[in-house]
């Protein structure tokens, strides 16, 4: 039995809103944070690109995890019943 349906970021959103906004707002969030403070304090923005990309960056990496994370745990539930 083979099963081919992969989880959606919008439904792990849905089942899991303060996991997946920590993952993927937070850090994009802070970011364009330390942009803005920079901006503001005359701070180079090469100095300040790095911090956000890496930012970024991680925040897409972490959330390609969580949802890999997510779709094995429907996996799960739906072929064994596991909790």
């Amino acid at each position: 039995m083979a099963v081919t349906d992969n989880s959606s970021f919008w439904e792990m959103y849905r089942d899991l809103p303060v996991r997946t906004t920590v993952a993927t707002v937070v850090p994009v969030f802070l970011g364009l944070a330390q942009l803005l403070n920079g901006y503001v304090h005359d701070v180079p923005i090469v100095e300040i690109a790095g911090f956000t990309a890496g930012m970024v960056i991680a925040a897409v990496l972490v959330t390609q995890h969580h949802l890999v994370q997510y779709h094995r745990r429907n996996l799960q539930q739906e072929l064994f019943g596991e909790e």
